[in-house]
């Protein structure tokens, strides 16, 4: 064998060798490039089986949300109007109820009511606390004159009102609270009584709320 054909020999190594290198590059690139597009496939493959449970979910949540809404509804019916608890109304209407019961009012103030909070974390706890802002509690004090006859019926007049209200709690003194036991003891007294109400504001529910 002559130079000339050990040269071209060696040349031909030499070109097999780059070819044989640039052959190990791209086929480790297509290999990652591969791995990453498998891997992004089987993403939104994953994404896409998501989509499809919250897509057959939507009717189930649609139509619990029409019988949420008409619970709701047929309970707000009996909610006074936003009008309707404003101090002078509100004091109105009690004032209306204490006249057929035979007591009579010496006072009345609004009391401050501590706003809902939810502890839960999540979608869900939004869900409620969102629905819980939608009711918004109305308490007043009232101060009263009157035996316990009368306001054992004020206390029913209240419970069968055509508008809810709630009696949170109530306290009894005698008219004269000296430490007479002839003033404990006679029929008239005065009472501090805390009665509630809520009012519904409606809002809307838009498509986040249901996924």
């Amino acid at each position: 064998m002559n130079m000339d054909e050990k040269k071209q020999l060696i040349i031909l190594a030499v070109v097999c060798g780059v070819f044989f290198c640039i052959e190990v590059v791209v086929g480790w690139n297509l290999s990652s490039k591969n791995s990453e597009i498998r891997e992004k496939l089987e993403e939104l493959e994953s994404r896409e089986a998501s989509a499809l449970l919250k897509k057959d979910r939507i009717p189930g949540l649609v139509n619990e949300l029409q019988e949420l809404e008409g619970i709701v509804a047929e309970y707000t019916e009996i909610l006074p109007r936003e009008d309707e608890v404003l101090r002078d109304a509100f004091v109105d209407t009690i004032t209306q109820l204490c006249k057929e019961s035979g007591l009579v009012i010496t006072g009345a103030e609004p009391v401050a009511v501590e706003p809902v909070t939810n502890q839960k974390r999540g979608r869900s706890a939004t869900a409620q606390t969102s629905s819980s802002q939608q009711f918004q509690r109305h308490k007043y004090r009232f101060e009263m004159q009157g035996d316990f006859n009368h306001f054992h019926r004020f206390v029913n007049l209240v419970e069968n009102h055509t508008r809810f209200l709630r009696i949170d709690s109530f306290d009894l003194f005698p008219i004269d609270r000296s430490d007479d036991l002839s003033a404990a003891s006679k029929p008239e007294k005065s009472f501090t009584i805390e009665i509630s109400t809520y009012v519904y504001e409606e809002k809307s529910v838009n498509a986040k709320e249901l996924q």
